[in-house]
């Protein structure tokens, strides 16, 4: 196969500008860069990204690393930062961590091996390296997403205290009385632990008692369907009548319950409200569909893409923290009007 050098010695060119032309710079004359690519073609030639960066002096890769790949939540987020992200020429690695303090320090660390151009992360919930994140940061860009961490890191967060304020009084306006589900993780999580505090805006300013279903008879340590299922069917077992309504934390939580009240003989929806929160894209495909806060998933992306390449090109700026509103969403889980 051909290299670099042989390319752009047949292509009268500098190696420098054949790297331009598949770097994707349309500074290039025309001419050249489709004389460039056919050269390519008719050899095969695929650039080593790795080399592409020594010669430019910087990488066109974003880090991103975010708990479970597995969460509708942060599937569609790294799907949508990854497309943001090619439209302004980068490359996404991504990796999960499994909430695990111990995964996210390896990874953190292959990505400043990989010297990569900007981190974006979901830290994990308890125990995340500061110092480690820090060390980070005097290298590249670093951009929290879903979770703050203290310090001088940029974020681009949800306004998670105001969506579950919001889902609540849609809940109270329906019934008189709402329970909240909440997170496996409890207060280590601070998403989770502002949307608890949202529920809780909602029912005092009504002047009403907070109810919470009963946690620990499901064995997942993971807010997805099998801990809202768990958690819900076992309280049903022993409390014949179920909830006026609930707020789950999550869409994925809210769905485990719908499938435990089903189970036990109850109509979500009819005998109990149910309202989720992230609107994933099951939410319009469940039985009754599923009302959910819709958090602004691509625009979250697109900031955070955005904020990463300002700061490449201004490393010296100011930390900003960016906080965007989600949108009720009303299907027939919480009784359409």
């Amino acid at each position: 196969m051909k290299t670099m050098a042989q390319i752009a010695e047949e292509a009268g060119l500098s190696r420098f500008t054949v790297s331009k032309i598949l770097r994707g710079d349309t500074s290039v004359r025309r001419k050249n860069r489709e004389k460039v690519l056919a050269l390519c073609e008719k050899y095969g030639f695929v650039p080593n990204s790795n080399a592409v960066n020594l010669v430019s002096g910087s990488s066109r890769v974003i880090g991103m690393i975010v708990p479970y790949i597995t969460d509708g939540f942060y599937a569609e987020l790294v799907e949508f930062t990854e497309k943001y992200a090619s439209r302004r020429g980068m490359s996404l690695v991504y990796r999960s961590s499994y909430n695990d303090a111990g995964t996210e320090e390896k990874i953190i660390r292959s990505f400043l091996g990989l010297s990569i151009a900007a981190l974006l992360i979901v830290p994990v919930v308890e125990n995340s390296d500061r110092r480690l994140l820090r060390l980070a940061a005097a290298n590249f860009p670093v951009i929290c997403l879903d979770r703050p961490v203290p310090g001088a890191f940029c974020s681009v967060l949800n306004d998670n205290r105001e969506s579950c304020r919001i889902m609540t009084e849609h809940l109270l306006d329906r019934r008189s009385e709402v329970c909240f589900f909440d997170s496996f993780y409890r207060d280590s999580n601070p998403t989770a632990l502002a949307r608890r505090c949202g529920y809780l805006d909602a029912v005092n300013a009504r002047g009403i008692a907070p109810r919470f279903i009963p946690l620990g008879a499901s064995g997942e340590q993971q807010d997805n369907e099998r801990y809202g299922y768990g958690n819900l069917a076992a309280f049903l077992k022993t409390n014949p009548k179920p909830p006026a309504a609930i707020v789950c934390v999550t869409d994925a939580v809210a769905l485990g319950a719908m499938r435990a009240l089903r189970d036990a003989g109850f109509l979500p929806g009819v005998d109990t409200l149910v309202g989720g929160h992230d609107n994933l894209r099951f939410c319009e495909y469940t039985t009754p569909t599923l009302s959910s806060m819709a958090q602004p998933k691509q625009e979250m992306a697109r900031i955070a893409v955005d904020m990463a390449l300002a700061r490449l090109r201004h490393p010296d700026a100011l930390p900003e923290n960016v906080v965007l509103k989600s949108v009720l969403v009303v299907r027939d889980s919480s009784g359409r009007p």
